[in-house]
């Protein structure tokens, strides 16, 4: 404060038309003074900025300006309040599905992990919520997404829920009575007709749009973790499929069959996915399911077959509200 009065007094001096011989020499003055105030004030900011903070905890200034530019400042007090330098911090940013929304999320999953995970199944698993509980961090399925919406056990159905449109697929495609949504039944029919051109093998619908109270009997019926409970499974959206082949009607054999490892190659072609492929069981333990397809359209299956990850990691990185906006910088 004292800086600052000395250099209005000085200003005021320099316009004073009887001190017209000393504006030069006092305006110069003037400016040295306020120069060194706002240097210090400068100085002053900057101990209290995110940048500073951040670098006193061990990181590079690079490091630092490189993880204020991406964070945001709530993200950036959580990782100051950790007090420690995370190792992994930087290595993070680069990773293709990171979004900084849960960078500290990753920080401490790591953290907690004993299994010696890779940092990119790490940030697979906080991005789809696997280290969050279950339960607690469960809500509605948004259903607006159409064929996109997500269904498992923390984005579960209402037992109202049933598609605007149903159709029964014809018995040269299924064992018994089975209906599902309209796209699903034209990509399925055409999926069916290359295989059998390619392999000689006829794939078949085994089971298809299922009721929440359906579900109920499925899930009673099979051994744990073959069956969704009611409300999380996809069946009940009429987009999912399970498929088998005259040739191989049951399960096992028909994924190593000449038909089904065909259909896990190509489904993607005709908007198919594998939706429990081999990377969700190892990634999120949940089981394999060779025969379970999911529909969400060519250009999505694409990119999912392409990208090699799981729905739930696409709808998290490329569906989810604001997805866009939590990305860190590419």
């Amino acid at each position: 404060m004292n800086h600052l009065l000395k250099a209005k007094q000085y200003l005021q001096l320099w316009s004073d038309r009887d001190h017209r011989w000393m504006s030069v020499p006092v305006a110069m003055a003037a400016l040295f003074v306020l120069l060194v105030t706002v240097k210090s004030c400068q100085g002053i900011v900057y101990n209290y900025s995110d940048e500073c903070r951040i670098y006193k905890l061990g990181y590079s200034i690079d490091e630092a300006r490189s993880l204020v530019a991406v964070l945001s400042e709530e993200q950036a007090d959580s990782l100051i309040a950790r007090q420690q330098h995370d190792t992994i911090a930087i290595p993070l940013l680069g990773m293709r599905y990171f979004i900084a929304e849960n960078f500290v999320r990753y920080l401490k999953f790591h953290e907690a992990d004993t299994t010696g995970a890779p940092l990119d199944v790490i940030v697979a698993m906080v991005n789809v919520g696997y280290d969050r509980d279950w339960e607690s961090s469960a809500g509605p399925c948004d259903t607006s997404k159409g064929q996109l919406m997500l269904v498992n056990g923390r984005h579960y159905l209402d037992e109202s829920y049933k598609p605007d449109s149903l159709v029964t697929i014809s018995m040269d495609y299924c064992y018994e009575h089975q209906q599902a949504q309209p796209a699903v039944v034209d990509a399925f029919m055409a999926l069916q007709q290359a295989c059998k051109q390619q392999t000689d093998a006829q794939l078949m619908v085994n089971s298809a749009y299922r009721s929440y109270q359906q579900q109920i009997e499925t899930h009673k019926r099979n051994p744990k973790g073959y069956a969704a409970r009611a409300g999380g499974s996809e069946h009940q959206t009429g987009l999912a499929l399970d498929v088998t082949s005259r040739q191989h009607p049951m399960r096992w054999p028909f994924d190593t069959s000449e038909e089904g490892v065909w259909m896990r190659e190509h489904c993607h072609e005709y908007g198919f996915i594998l939706r429990y492929s081999k990377r969700q069981s190892q990634v999120f333990g949940f089981v394999y399911e060779p025969w379970h397809l999911r529909y969400v359209g060519k250009e999505v299956a694409k990119r999912i077959h392409d990208e090699d990850i799981t729905f739930d990691e696409y709808y998290a990185y490329y569906i989810e509200p604001h997805a866009l906006s939590r990305r860190g910088a590419k």
